[in-house]
């Protein structure tokens, strides 16, 4: 693990240690951590990503719960293939990416009135309360 991820790992087992009135080395033997760092089909770097995942999860419950909803939402949505929506990575920015992929005209004609039709329902507006932190309006 670089140092990097290292003091990020630290820094995050210190909070929820401090938040909860546990001990790092407690918070590390939880069953999901255990999970993580004993699965032989991992690698080291896909058991570090993980862990910090995990351990991210952890330290900012909202947050990912938050991002668990709107990635929950985005899957209702049942949009075609050719059109897909993203949130960063932490919620950073509070901005929803939206790409389609057409292979003529016509087609990506097509594909805006999918999006013109998804937006008159209320799942994208969701989509927006919970990015910008109105969980009220977002129907959660």
């Amino acid at each position: 693990m670089g140092e990097n991820h290292f003091r990020d790992l630290l820094d995050w087992l210190e909070e929820i240690a401090l938040r909860d009135g546990s001990s790092p080395s407690r918070i590390l033997k939880q069953e999901t951590l255990s999970r993580v760092l004993s699965d032989p089909r991992l690698g080291r770097s896909d058991k570090v990503k993980c862990l910090k995942e995990e351990v991210r999860r952890l330290r900012f419950p909202r947050l990912s719960r938050i991002e668990r909803e709107i990635e929950k939402k985005i899957r209702d949505l049942k949009l075609k293939p050719q059109i897909q929506m993203s949130i960063p990575p932490g919620l950073e920015g509070g901005t929803l990416t939206v790409q389609m992929r057409a292979t003529s005209y016509d087609e990506l004609k097509r594909l805006v009135g999918d999006i013109e039709q998804t937006l008159a329902g209320d799942k994208v507006k969701e989509i927006f309360g919970l990015l910008s932190g109105k969980e009220g309006d977002a129907g959660v």
